[in-house]
């Protein structure tokens, strides 16, 4: 935490008290901006798609349209539907990289949103995904990170203690939910 969030919680407790949770989950993102490059590469593996992006804007806010490609990249490719991803999930996914000094090595994305319909198909083919997954929510990426071991990347995505993180044979899954790990 920054000396400008601690200020911000003294003022905003002090004002109103009823804020305070709201303040308090934008902290993280703004450490995590601190760390990212503003800038993502993505493959997705179903689509075969490529996405080079710049999504942070010169001020560290986010580009709408960039925004949009992501989404668009990050569809459920089972029947097509994209959904508002949550950008606090590139912001990870960045800040990852960064961490690794990964530079701009591009993401495999095996899975971002998830629409209800593929989860349940998921869920009775025994995929053993979860029935709330965050990828339903717009809140989830399985991904590799070309270069770069799924221990390391797990490991380093586990240290931001942003989301959960869960290490698979092929992947990595990272989500903005609750912190945990598997």
């Amino acid at each position: 935490m920054t000396r400008r969030d601690a200020l911000k919680v003294i003022v905003v407790s002090s004002l109103a008290p009823s804020l305070i949770p709201c303040l308090i989950e934008d902290v993280p993102a703004t450490a995590l901006k601190s760390l990212c490059s503003g800038r993502l590469a993505f493959v997705n593996l179903h689509t075969q798609e490529r996405l080079q992006v710049k999504y942070l804007n010169k001020r560290g806010r986010f580009d709408r349209k960039a925004l949009a490609k992501l989404n668009h990249l990050f569809r459920c490719y089972y029947d097509e539907k994209a959904y508002r991803i949550d950008p606090h999930l590139y912001l990870l996914l960045d800040a990852v990289r960064t961490k690794l000094h990964a530079g701009e090595r591009t993401y495999q994305l095996l899975s971002g949103y998830r629409s209800p319909q593929y989860n349940q198909y998921l869920r009775k083919n025994g995929h053993g995904v979860a029935r709330n997954s965050y990828h339903l929510k717009g809140m989830a990426a399985d991904v590799c990170l070309e270069g770069v071991s799924l221990s390391d990347l797990g490991r380093t995505a586990a240290a931001f203690k942003v989301g959960g993180v869960g290490r698979y044979n092929d992947f990595i899954h990272m989500d903005v939910g609750p912190v945990r790990r598997w």
